[in-house]
């Protein structure tokens, strides 16, 4: 028997408060692509400079959250801000305990323009048109209805707004979380099917924007991304990933459990190192769309 996507989640935000700061600096390199495609310097000039109003969904501890505020001028000390524009992120995620610790670590940082939010992508609490953006990274394919979240996210967002989702690409394009899915499977018993997870849902381009435009979107465009990192090949670089899926597992996993999931993962990996260097890649989509 499978757990809900939206049950899962609630065991798991320590592990994600954990890896979030370590992990920040590789988010931020593929947040980039998401503000890209909102256009934030377009729409603040067809907002007449108003400040612009930012909805993340589903955002865990921080991503994309984080750079959209910085973005926007919510940190006076960050390269990112953008001249000229402005504005607020709700951040909201379904686990509160994940909003109590983006808060935390949002006033670390002196994150001023952000607001964290217990919510439910799929039954939003805002009125209609409240934003202008709507940005939503590595979320909606775990949803319990993904195509109501999609919904959602239209009916709240602003004519002339804009609407970013990244998603993981099919399985067999991201080979660590192949490894992963394998290895936990073989060992313990559980991958993604058995966590009730499904990351690869939205991996079908032309399936997924025909999703957004069912769901009312308009102007959808995707750009395919394949990243490879630069580890030494020393650093379990999959511990964090691991982590933060099936983390409520593996804190009863044994020791040598845990042994042989690590050796596993090395051996998989390693034709991937080069120079001494892991050199794994990694394959998402951004979808991006308007509301008329």
């Amino acid at each position: 028997m499978t757990t809900p996507p939206s049950t899962t989640w609630h065991h798991l935000s320590s592990d994600w408060i954990n890896w979030a700061d370590r992990l920040a600096p590789a988010a931020e390199k593929i947040n980039r692509h998401m503000l890209e495609a909102t256009d934030l310097e377009g729409l603040a000039a067809s907002r007449n400079g108003a400040p612009l109003d930012v909805l993340d969904l589903a955002s865990g501890v921080g991503e994309p959250a984080f750079s959209f505020a910085r973005a926007l001028g919510g940190s006076s000390h960050s390269s990112a801000n953008i001249a000229g524009i402005s504005g607020h992120v709700t951040a909201t995620d379904i686990v509160p305990d994940m909003c109590d610790g983006l808060a935390e670590r949002a006033a670390e940082e002196e994150i001023a323009n952000i607001t964290a939010l217990p919510a439910n992508m799929e039954k939003l609490p805002f009125s209609d048109q409240s934003f202008d953006i709507v940005s939503c990274r590595f979320g909606v394919m775990f949803c319990d209805d993904p195509d109501l979240a999609l919904r959602e996210a239209h009916r709240v967002l602003r004519p002339g707004g804009r609407a970013v989702f990244m998603v993981w690409a099919p399985l067999v394009d991201n080979p660590l979380f192949a490894a992963m899915d394998a290895i936990l499977g073989n060992i313990l018993g559980i991958g993604f099917d058995q966590a009730g997870l499904d990351p690869f849902s939205f991996g079908n381009v032309d399936q997924s924007m025909n999703r957004l435009e069912d769901a009312g979107f308009t102007g959808i465009e995707a750009t395919s991304h394949n990243p490879a990192g630069r580890i030494p090949e020393t650093a379990a670089f999959w511990k964090p990933q691991m982590d933060m899926l099936f983390g409520n597992i593996l804190r009863d996993a044994s020791d040598m459990d845990m042994g042989a999931i690590n050796a596993a993962m090395f051996e998989t990996l390693s034709p991937y190192i080069e120079d001494g260097h892991f050199q794994v890649p990694i394959c998402f989509h951004v979808l991006s769309a308007k509301r008329t």
